[in-house]
């Protein structure tokens, strides 16, 4: 290799590899005693074929770029995934109670109400939209008396028993369907990201010749099994969308 040829190389190495400008790679050919050079003669120097093995250098940059990238994207993916298995809340429970009304304390006597009682989980009079927690109650006909400082059930105007809600406790760790949504939404941007890293698919990829592509592509089978998740998510939210 000629001294010229070896500052060709160097110059289109440090600017493919190093991304030096014009000017950094003449202070480069400086500082290590090359000698000193005007920018149009590094700008000829760049304007040439880069050798083979410059090419395999770049290459190699270049793939080592993407690999960092889709270590990092299956990094970002392996959260998201775990922040989707622990998206979890409490959810308040509910239950349907009698509405109710309390006879005053300082009354001196019992107050007379319609009398009734609570119907139980298998009374086939129980409503179809009550949970076992709901209390179901209905009157009997009959009156009752009621003592100061006591409740009784409230009757609608058609002598049905009137309802209210209350509020039973908490159910812990329940499914939080809004974080899980979001946690798989990005999920899928980090599979696409780490595929596209990779360059495992552009429009379709072919996988053992069960998907076309517009060029036969070389997989192995970890690199394909990314292709499959990547492909899968991408399908199924283009089938949601339709």
């Amino acid at each position: 290799m000629s001294t010229r040829d070896r500052r060709v190389h160097l110059a289109l190495k440090w600017h493919h590899l190093d991304n030096l400008s014009v000017e950094e790679i003449r202070e480069r050919f400086e500082q290590e005693g090359i000698g000193s050079y005007a920018r149009s003669t590094v700008r000829d120097y760049l304007n040439e074929q880069p050798k083979e093995e410059v090419i395999e250098a770049i290459e190699q940059r270049h793939a080592d770029v993407r690999l960092q990238i889709a270590e990092r994207e299956e990094q970002l993916y392996q959260r998201a995934r775990e922040a989707e298995l622990e998206a979890t809340e409490d959810q308040p429970i509910v239950r349907v109670v009698p509405k109710t009304e309390r006879v005053r304390r300082d009354r001196e006597t019992p107050k007379r109400v319609p009398d009734w009682e609570i119907v139980d989980i298998d009374d086939p009079d129980r409503p179809e939209w009550a949970s076992e927690r709901d209390v179901i109650v209905r009157f009997t006909g009959d009156e009752t008396r009621v003592q100061p400082g006591e409740e009784y059930p409230v009757q609608a105007v058609d002598g049905s028993p009137r309802y209210t809600k209350e509020f039973d406790g908490l159910q812990r760790d329940q499914p939080d369907r809004k974080s899980r949504a979001m946690a798989r939404q990005e999920q899928s941007s980090h599979l696409q990201a780490k595929g596209d890293a990779l360059g495992v698919y552009k429009e379709r990829v072919e996988l053992e010749g069960s998907l076309e592509t517009e060029s036969t592509v070389g997989l192995d089978e970890e690199t394909k099994e990314i292709a499959r998740e990547v492909l899968r998510e991408r399908y199924s939210e283009g089938d949601d969308g339709e």
